[in-house]
């Protein structure tokens, strides 16, 4: 997940090729949370944290996730707030359609296992 939104800014950094990182900082706990955010002489700025929960057996488990980007497009600022979990990728923005409802239609993951 953290790959699929680093992608979307960097496509949208390299609308800019001056574009120069200008602050990063991530940490990491010895339980697997972790903190990271960064900013762009471009206006992008993004930041997210998580925590994993482990499975009952080996490589299973889950991360919780949950973070926010803003990028401008002419000199207008936009703004997503998200999470991603079990149950999948949930982008929230004023410029975005509402979705929130969608669940009430298809249910969670664990409804079709």
């Amino acid at each position: 997940m953290k790959t699929f939104v680093l992608l979307c800014l960097v496509a949208l950094a390299t609308a800019d090729q001056s574009a120069r990182i200008v602050n990063y900082q991530y940490g990491i706990e010895e339980d697997g949370a972790y903190e990271a955010q960064y900013q762009t002489t471009n206006g992008i700025s993004a930041k997210e944290d998580g925590i994993s929960y482990p499975g009952n057996v080996p490589e299973a488990g889950n991360y919780v996730r949950s973070g926010s980007y803003s990028y401008e497009w002419e000199g207008v600022t936009y703004t997503v707030n998200w999470t991603a979990d079990e149950n999948g990728f949930h982008p929230v923005g004023d410029h975005l359609p509402d979705f929130s409802h969608t669940r009430e239609h298809i249910g969670s993951i664990d409804d079709h296992q």
